[in-house]
Order: C-alpha cells, then sequence, then structure tokens
C-alpha cells in the first residue's frame, strides 16, 4: 500500500502544480485538473524518457520534483496575469454564464431554461433529479476509490500485456542503466510514454506505484469530460458515470496497461479543438495540438486518431465560418507531429520503420519477415465478429452485451470473470433513449461525428475493445451535453440506468479483488502463486539456475517477474534465433550454449494442438535426444535445462 501512495503523492502533486499552470486556459477547475494534469504528465513522461536515453537513471526518481517545481512557478508567475483575463465563456456563443455555476445551480438553471413546462411540475421532480446526480457522484467517487486501492495488488494473469512488456521493458531499461533496444519484444519500440511513468515507479517503488500512474490518467481523462458537460450547465456526475462505471474501463484503472493514456490526451485533444471552434481561441487550437502530440506518444493507434482530428477539425472550421483559423490548425497538427516524432524517429535509426514492425510491406525492418507481418495481421483480425456491414451497425450491442470476441481470449483461461471485464456497459449502450427523447445537442454533434469515424476505423483495423476506450470519454461528453433537454422521465431513466451500471462494476471488481487484496498485502509471493499460472515456475527459475544463465520462453511471454536474461523462443516474435539453419534438436542446443540460454520454459496451456511447426519441432528433437532434459512441472508448465551432448563412444 505504501508504494500506491507513493505513486498517488506524485501524480497528485504534479496534477495540482499543471492546474495552477491551466489557469489561464480555462477558470473550470476540473478543466484546470484535466488539462494541466495531462500536460504535466506528459512532460514529465518525456524528462524521464530523456534520462533513460542519456543513461542517467539516478536521476529518473527525482523527476516529478522538478517537473512540479518548474510548472508550480510558471503558475505563479502567471496568476495575476490570468486573474486580470475576461472569463473564456464570455467569448461563447454557445456556452451562458449559468455554465459557471457550481454543478447542481448549473443543472438546475439548465432545466428551466430548456424545459420550462419541468419547473411547473414542482421540486419533488427537482429533489429527485438532484438525489440521482448525487447518487452518480457517490458511485463514481466509490469506482475511483476503489480502482486506486487496487493498484495494490501485484500485476497477475488478467494482466497479460502488462508483464510480457508494459512493465517488462522498463525493468529491462533499469537493469541496462538506460534505454537499449530490446529486439525480441517488438512490443518494446511501440511509442511508450505511458511506460516511461512506469519505468518511475519501478525506479522509486514497485509495481503498484507505477500502475497508479495509469490511474491517474484514467481520473483525468474523466475529469476532462465531466468538465466539459459543466460548460453546458449539466452536472459532471453523468459523464464520471458514464466513464468510471464501464467495467473495461475501470479494470484499466488499475492496470500496467497504456490504453488510458491514449484516451487521456486524445479525447482532451478533440474537446480543445471543440473549444478553438467555438470561441474562435488560437491558444486552444494550440493545446490541441500538443495534446495530440502526447496522444502520438502513447501508441501507434493514435495515427488515425490525429488523421481524424486533423480532417474533422478543417471541416468544422470552415462549416463554422472560421477558416481564419487554418493556419493555426495546421500548425497545430505540425505541433504535434514534432511533439510524437521521436519515438518515430527512433524507431527509424534502430530497425529502418517508423511504426515497427507494422507497414513491413512499406517501410521493412530488421528481425522482422512479410511472413511474419502477415501472422500478425490475422491474429489481428481474429478480434470481433466480422467485418461485415451489419456487423459495424451492431457494434454498440456487441461491445456492451458480448465483450468476449472482443478481448483477448488468452484472458478468459487465466482470471477470474474475466468474460465480463471488458464491456462497455449498458450506459453507452442507453444514450439514444436520451437523444430521442430531445436529448441530443447540435453543438456536440461534431464530437459524435468524430466517435463514428473512429469506430470505423477501429472496425476494419482491430476489433480490440482496448482500443475503442479512446472514445468512451467524447461519446460521454458529445452524448450528454443535451441531457437538460431531454424528457424528465428520460433524464431519470437513464440516470437510473447509470447509477444501476456504477453499482454493478463496483460490485464486479470488488467482488473479484477485494477478497485477494489481504492475502496479496500479507504474502505477495502466495498471491502470485495463486494467481499467476507461470509463477511456480518462475520462482524455480530464480532460485535453482545461475544468475547468469539464460531462460528460452516458449509459448509464454510474461516474463516480468523472471531475474534471469530471457528471450522470447516462438518464431512469430523475431528472428534472432536462426531456426532456418538448424537442422535438428542437437544444432538448437549448440546455439542455445553458445549464446548463454541454459533454460527453456515452456507453457502449454498454449501450445498449439496438432504438427508442430518446423521451429518447434526442433525444441521436441532437442528433448527427444536429451540435449533438454525435464526439471521441473507444476500446472502445465515444463522447465528443460540445456545438457552437454553426448560424449562419442
Amino acid at each position: 500500500m505504501l508504494d500506491v501512495l507513493v505513486g498517488l503523492v506524485a501524480v497528485v502533486a504534479l496534477t495540482l502544480a499543471g492546474g495552477v499552470w491551466a489557469r489561464r486556459w480555462t477558470p473550470n477547475r476540473l478543466e484546470q485538473l484535466a488539462y494541466g494534469g495531462a500536460c504535466a504528465l506528459g512532460v514529465w513522461a518525456y524528462l524521464i524518457a530523456g534520462c533513460a536515453a542519456l543513461g542517467l537513471m539516478d536521476f529518473v526518481p527525482w523527476t516529478p520534483l522538478v517537473v512540479a517545481g518548474v510548472l508550480g512557478l510558471l503558475g505563479w508567475r502567471r496568476r495575476s496575469h490570468t486573474s486580470q483575463q475576461a472569463p473564456l465563456h464570455e467569448a461563447s456563443p454557445v456556452w451562458s454564464a449559468e455554465a459557471q455555476l457550481p454543478n447542481a445551480e448549473a443543472d438546475a438553471s439548465a432545466l428551466q431554461r430548456t424545459r420550462p413546462s419541468a419547473c411547473a411540475s414542482g421540486d419533488a421532480a427537482e429533489s429527485s433529479l438532484r438525489l440521482l446526480q448525487g447518487a452518480l457522484y457517490i458511485l463514481s467517487g466509490a469506482l475511483a476509490a476503489l480502482s486506486l486501492l487496487l493498484c495494490a495488488l501485484p500485476p497477475d494473469g488478467n494482466e497479460w500485456d502488462a508483464l510480457a512488456y508494459h512493465l517488462a521493458f522498463p525493468k529491462l531499461y533499469l537493469q541496462a542503466g538506460r534505454m537499449v533496444e530490446i529486439p525480441f519484444m517488438h512490443q518494446s519500440y511501440f511509442p511508450p510514454l505511458q511506460d516511461m511513468l512506469y519505468l518511475w515507479g519501478l525506479s522509486v517503488s514497485g509495481e503498484s506505484a507505477a500502475k497508479t500512474t495509469h490511474w491517474a490518467v484514467g481520473m483525468l481523462t474523466a475529469l476532462g469530460a465531466a468538465g466539459f458537460l459543466q460548460r453546458r450547465g449539466v452536472s459532471g456526475a453523468w459523464a464520471g458515470a458514464l466513464v468510471l462505471g464501464a467495467p473495461a474501463f475501470l479494470w484499466q484503472m488499475f492496470s500496467a496497461y497504456a490504453d488510458l493514456a491514449t484516451a487521456l490526451y486524445a479525447s482532451l485533444g478533440v474537446f480543445a479543438l471543440a473549444y478553438a471552434m467555438q470561441e474562435g481561441s488560437r491558444r486552444w487550437l494550440w493545446a490541441s495540438g500538443v495534446l495530440m502530440g502526447f496522444a502520438l506518444a502513447t501508441k501507434y493507434t493514435a495515427l488515425l486518431t490525429a488523421g481524424l482530428w486533423g480532417v474533422v477539425g478543417l471541416v468544422w472550421l470552415l462549416r463554422a465560418g472560421q477558416s481564419k483559423l487554418t493556419p493555426t490548425l495546421v500548425g497545430a497538427g505540425l505541433l504535434a507531429g514534432v511533439i510524437g516524432a521521436p519515438w518515430y524517429l527512433r524507431n527509424y535509426l534502430w530497425t529502418g520503420n517508423p511504426v515497427y514492425p507494422f507497414a513491413y510491406e512499406i517501410f521493412g525492418g530488421k528481425n522482422w519477415s512479410q511472413a511474419q507481418a502477415d501472422a500478425y495481421r490475422n491474429d489481428q483480425l481474429k478480434f470481433g465478429l466480422g467485418r461485415e456491414p451489419a456487423q459495424l451497425l451492431l457494434a454498440p450491442w456487441n461491445l456492451s452485451a458480448s465483450p468476449a470476441p472482443f478481448a483477448d481470449p488468452i484472458g478468459a483461461r487465466v482470471g477470474e470473470r474475466v468474460f465480463l471485464l471488458p464491456s462497455l456497459g449498458v450506459g453507452a449502450l442507453g444514450l439514444p433513449s436520451l437523444w430521442l427523447s430531445g436529448g441530443l445537442s447540435q453543438s456536440a454533434g461534431y464530437l459524435l461525428a468524430f466517435v463514428g469515424l473512429h469506430t470505423v476505423g477501429w472496425f476494419y483495423l482491430m476489433q480490440q475493445i482496448r482500443y475503442w476506450l479512446l472514445l468512451l470519454p467524447l461519446l460521454a461528453a458529445g452524448g450528454l451535453a443535451g441531457v437538460g433537454r431531454a424528457a424528465r422521465w428520460a433524464q431519470m431513466g437513464y440516470g437510473g440506468l447509470l447509477a444501476l451500471q456504477a453499482g454493478f462494476t463496483l460490485w464486479l471488481m470488488g467482488s473479484v479483488y477485494l477478497p485477494v487484496l489481504p492475502l496479496a498485502m500479507r504474502d505477495r509471493d502466495a498471491y502470485l502463486n495463486r494467481r499467476l499460472q507461470i509463477y511456480p515456475a518462475v520462482r524455480f527459475l530464480n532460485d535453482q539456475s545461475p544468475p547468469d544463465a539464460g531462460v528460452i520462453l516458449l509459448d509464454e511471454t510474461r516474463g516480468y517477474y523472471l531475474q534471469r536474461r530471457y528471450i522470447w523462443g516462438n518464431a512469430g516474435h523475431h528472428r534472432l534465433i536462426p531456426y532456418d539453419t538448424m537442422r535438428d534438436g542437437n544444432a538448437l542446443a549448440d546455439w542455445m550454449a553458445a549464446n548463454g540460454y541454459a533454460y527453456l520454459l515452456i507453457n502449454r496451456q498454449f501450445t498449439p494442438q496438432g504438427t508442430p511447426e518446423a521451429w518447434r519441432a526442433l525444441y521436441y528433437d532437442a528433448i527427444a535426444r536429451g540435449r533438454l532434459q525435464l526439471v521441473f512441472a507444476e500446472r502445465m508448465v515444463e522447465v528443460y535445462q540445456l545438457s552437454p551432448p553426448p560424449s562419442a563412444p
């Protein structure tokens, strides 16, 4: 739990410092925290990356103090100047001064303005709505608190990608004393903005401190959507409950992944674009470009996001009569490219491919092949329920009611109730009920258009629900912006639906994880032994193998807990092991000996059935010849030790 506190102190300090700086942009407190915190975390991640690139790992633990100090100083120096500026809302033809009232007052004012007949029904209806919004606030706070508490859990079998690469390659950077190329782990070439925060967490405390940074970006994402609604006189509780109440989103908040970082920067970037259009503000356009640049530094999928941001922004400018801002939009796009470019340039210098290992047909890339690229693409196409147009129309229903095909099928085999975790929930599915009753805001139409276009791109590229999460805050903001115009029965009905969804998510996560939290706090090894299938084998290798012994992982990639040098063995990951030149198991064993790999770990749970591939048959032949001898077997995980070749007679 101390690790969580360490991470929390760092992210809160940076968010507050960034919020002071962001006062020059907006008087809305939620927006100050969201935009200031997002920029602070982005700058922090780049500072960590710079330290890692220069080999200054000893400086990494102190980086949050540097960023917080600089941002706090900048905010303090500009405070007097900002206080003399007119509130940004006054420049908006859409937002009235009522949007600056406290949440409950703004909601009531908006409802009275848009539906005078609702006021005549008396105070009872108003009181019911206020109680409902209060319940949504309480549930949102409970979800935030629960997810923070669960950051104390060590990554287990449910967090496959965390153990395979999100935490694994920052750990390898720390062991190497600098940022180094990890050619066997192609995911280590992905833009790693969020992973740099994990590097800090691992350097100061451990996995829980690292996971807290992902919790922070999730919270800032929800605050950004809530702030967008507050500008329109709508309580932020609606957005908070919709975003945090989605099981797929909340699960990510206590997991060491990177999808919520993309969601944060992409959603805030689009919100800033909306503010720029409605205020005619160049400052918001530049801010939007900065945020899109940070988004590009989190995932390759943000390339689609940034492209749509530019297209939608240009159309929006022209239709809103703001064509004078077109050069600024172009400049903001170039700025976004500059901010995101270092990672793509790094990849080009390391591999010859800026988006390695993707786009192999265009750029090529070392340690990769067309066959591997085709296999990778086929794996991506396995997600979802097909790509027929009818399935695109059914996507909202499927993502909420039948989410399993949109998540990694491995997850259903390694964790409890995983089939329920990736759902978007009924909150997203029920939004049309508000729209049909008059609760659709025309001013938010471009946000929903962006969500729709991005969903089409997601549908044809890779139907992984994690990659759709960046659209959830945009859907919440755009879909709920006109809730004050909806019929009272629709408001109460949809609010009740949100409350039920949030309550279900609270129960789901609590019932799965809270019972094992005391065990994790009391005995970390016992927790991992219970919830991570390969952990007994990993402990065996850590305890029984020589410190300099290398390990090949076959049908397994989760090497984070290994305290030995390791490499992924499956041929689809890289071309570092020259399987094509090996004639039999002896040749493989000789290569292992020459390169310092004395052990082989095979996870039979994920070994495909049928005739083995040629490269896999080499391992089986080495086992049959006695060159690899079984020394450990438990839970379908086998460990083999390399033996010298038999002596000649």
